[in-house]
C-alpha cells in the first residue's frame, strides 16, 4: 500500500509521518490487496497567525480507480489522524461490501436445490 503525506502550512515531522503510517496500515491493511494509493493531506487551516485548527483530508484510491475522500478538523493533529484513519478504514469496509453485493447481484447467485 503506497502512502503518501504532504503537509501545507504544517511540517510533517518524522515522528508525524511515522504515525500517520502505523494508523493507516492498522485501519487499512485487512484492504490492502484492493487499495492502490493513499493520499495525506494536512493543513494548518489557520495559517501561520497561530491558529489551532488543522485539517487532515485522506483519499484513497481503490484497484477499480474509485476514489474514496474523507476529511476531519481538530486542534489535535494526532487526534485528527487517529480519527480520520478509523473513518476512511469503514468507509472503505462499506465501499467494498456494496461493490460485492452489486457484483453478486449483476452476476446471480448460485443455487442448489435439494
Amino acid at each position: 500500500m503506497n502512502i503518501e503525506i504532504r503537509g501545507r502550512g504544517l511540517t510533517v515531522s518524522p515522528e508525524l509521518e511515522q504515525h500517520a503510517d502505523r494508523r493507516l496500515h492498522f485501519a487499512l491493511s485487512r484492504f490492502s490487496n484492493r487499495i492502490r494509493a493513499v493520499k495525506v493531506l494536512l493543513e494548518d487551516v489557520n495559517g501561520p497567525r497561530g491558529g489551532i485548527d488543522k485539517r487532515c483530508s485522506l483519499t484513497v484510491k481503490l484497484d477499480h480507480g474509485d476514489e474514496l475522500r474523507v476529511e476531519d478538523e481538530n486542534s489535535d493533529v494526532l487526534s485528527l489522524l487517529d480519527h480520520a484513519a478509523d473513518r476512511l478504514g469503514r468507509l472503505v469496509a462499506r465501499e467494498l461490501e456494496r461493490q460485492r453485493e452489486a457484483a453478486a447481484g449483476r452476476h446471480g447467485r448460485l443455487v442448489v436445490s435439494r
